[in-house]
Order: structure tokens, then sequence, then C-alpha cells
């Protein structure tokens, strides 16, 4: 919600888990809430879920693609259950995925790269994500005056540098991206080099932390981040900060 000192309230879930909130619309992306890859893979959770189900309170959820820490098949059909009338959007292998698991198909909406949608106070604008999910995507976040852009799981490539220049052409104020440098994720240098190259005026790091096979010291992209003049904050899962 707004505050004194913000336009938007964000909440990092862990992982690659947000939820967005203005006065009248949250948007959650990706809640990753479950020990379902320590079932599945035996990568055991290195924080609990940060916030509840009944917490979640969601307007819109999006989902970026059909990974077990991303669209997480057990939290999934709580949260639906629990809210059974809000949107659920994603790429193809989402969709699919909401259908396996029998969600409502009332509230599936399929999106696709460069797609816009309205969700309330926020519009989505749909980006590639170069990931093992040939279907995953990311999103641009835009909310007054604010664009924010979510990579979520991605290498760097050229192709992404331009689709972004050209889908943001104002520019970005705040950059969220995965660092962690494995399973075909950014390394935390490549994060760094492209904040410089889109010199939002926030750059978060995000995607570290879950598991101990699969994380990286977020110091280091801060510590480039602060030395090319972009603020840098490491949210705190959980707690919501005010941008």
């Amino acid at each position: 919600m707004k505050n004194d000192t913000g336009t938007i309230g964000i909440t990092w879930l862990g992982q690659g888990g947000f939820a967005f909130e203005t006065d009248n619309t949250k948007l959650v992306i990706d809640p990753f809430l479950s020990d379902i890859v320590e079932r599945v893979q035996g990568l055991k959770r290195l924080i609990d879920p940060p916030v509840l189900i009944e917490e979640l309170q969601p307007d819109f959820i999006f989902i970026t693609h059909n990974h077990l820490d991303h669209f997480d098949p057990i939290a999934m059909p709580q949260i639906h259950n629990a809210y059974p009338k809000v949107p659920i959007l994603g790429p193809q292998s989402v969709v699919e995925k909401a259908r396996e698991l029998n969600l409502r198909e009332s509230v599936l909406s399929q999106v696709e790269v460069s797609q816009t949608i309205e969700a309330g106070d926020f519009w989505i604008t749909v980006t590639p994500a170069y990931h093992s999910d040939r279907y995953g995507v990311g999103c641009l976040l835009k909310v007054e005056d604010l664009t924010i852009y979510l990579t979520s799981d991605t290498i760097l490539n050229d192709d992404l540098i331009r689709a972004i220049n050209e889908l943001s052409p104002d520019g970005i104020q705040i950059f969220i991206t995965c660092i962690n440098g494995k399973l075909g994720n950014m390394t935390w240098q490549d994060a760094a080099r492209f904040a410089q190259i889109l010199k939002p005026d926030f750059a978060i790091p995000m995607h570290y932390g879950m598991f101990a096979e699969n994380t990286e010291n977020p110091e280091y992209f801060i510590h480039e981040c602060h030395k090319a003049g972009i603020k840098s904050p490491e949210l705190v899962p959980g707690m919501t900060t005010y941008f």
C-alpha cells in the first residue's frame, strides 16, 4: 500500500517471489511457499515461508514459468482454493500446469511476450526470458510514474537487452534481478552489467538465500551497483519496502 514515503510496497517472498501493492491492488508473482523442492529434488529450504497463504490477499497472480520454485504445485492449489476468483496469469507452460492441477479455467489467462495486460493499478508488459522453460517470461510493471522490471529466471544476452530497451523506452526505475548464476540464471556479474546498461534508480538482487546448493552472496552485486551510482537495497523476505 502507499505510505508517506512511496507509491508502491514491495515484499520479497523469497527466491523469485514478490508481492507488489498499491492502495487498490496487490499483485503476487511466483509465490514459492512449500517444501516441494525438497520432496522432489532433496534441496532443503534455508528459510521458512515468510508469509502465510491467508496473509497473501492477492488481487492478481502472475506466474513466470513452470519450475517448482516459481509455480509451486503444492502452494498454488491452496492459494487458488483460498482465493478462487483471483485471476492467474502466465505463459503456456504455466496454464498447462494449472489445468493439470485442476485450477479453474475461468481464472486462467495465457500471456505472450510483448503483450500488455491491465491488472488493477498495474500495467503488466510480458518480457522474454532465456531459461530452461522455453515458455518462461519476465515482466515490466508500470504503476503511476514507476516502471519495475522483474527478470524472473534468465541468462543475459543481447536479445534480452534489446527487448527490454524496446519495451521500456522511458526507462526503468526499479530493476529486480536473479543473481545466482546457476541452472540457467545470470551470474551476479552479468546482473550488475545489466543494471549498468539499464541505469535504474534501484537495482534489487533476488533468487538467492533459499537453497545452499543454489545461492550467491548479494553483497557482490550490491557493491558493483553502488560503484555505478545505482542504489541497491537488500530486501528482507516478508518485510515490505516502499518506493
